[in-house]
């Protein structure tokens, strides 16, 4: 009598085929899926990183601005400066009491300080000496990148809204010494919009 052959354990070329096709078909769709996860990630870190900047340049301003002092500065031609002065450009000028001295060493404790728009960053420049000699190098921070457009404003002490300051009346000569009481700064950015930031004016306003 033939001896029966026991039935063989094993795939077939069709379920090795149907096999293969449904763990490169999975792995496709893991991949697909860790790369999305991996992508949210990169852009909330992203987010996250755009929001701190932003969060650091309002401190900073905001700093600056609350700290204002009626005390106008000569340029590096020894010509006077109000005491925060607009330009059209775009660019701010002013006087800020409360300047750090860990160390207390011998000097004033007001600084000159600059804001400014250059290349879609807002730049932020200080002076050691209020009164700016020839020739002397600011130190130089960048507050907040992809900013297209900014633009002050200025609460005046009659409670009106200036588009520039100090504010200049036909035939009169421009006050050095005022302060605004509030400003107003408006920012145009690539990712956030329009920001707009208003802040209280200075120590003594």
């Amino acid at each position: 009598m033939r001896g029966h052959r026991a039935p063989q354990s094993g795939f077939t070329l069709i379920e090795l085929v149907l096999v293969i096709g449904l763990f490169g078909l999975l792995s496709v769709m893991a991949y697909g899926g860790l790369r999305s996860v991996l992508t949210a990630r990169a852009n909330i870190e992203a987010s996250l990183d755009r929001l701190a900047e932003a969060q650091r340049a309002y401190w900073r301003l905001r700093e600056d601005l609350q700290q204002l002092t009626p005390r106008p500065a000569d340029d590096e031609f020894g010509q006077p400066e109000p005491a925060i002065a607009s330009d059209i450009d775009g660019s701010l000028m002013l006087s800020r009491a409360g300047r750090r001295n860990p160390l207390f060493a011998p000097r004033p404790g007001i600084e000159r300080v600059e804001y400014r728009l250059e290349d879609d960053k807002l730049l932020r420049s200080s002076w050691r000496a209020l009164d700016r000699a020839p020739n002397a190098e600011p130190w130089e921070a960048t507050l907040f990148e992809d900013v297209r457009e900014l633009s002050w404003r200025f609460l005046d002490q009659s409670g009106s809204w200036q588009d520039s300051w100090p504010p200049q009346s036909a035939g009169s000569t421009p006050v050095l010494d005022e302060l605004p009481l509030a400003v107003e700064l408006t920012l145009e950015t690539r990712h956030w919009g329009e920001l707009v930031w208003l802040f209280r004016g200075g120590v003594d306003s």
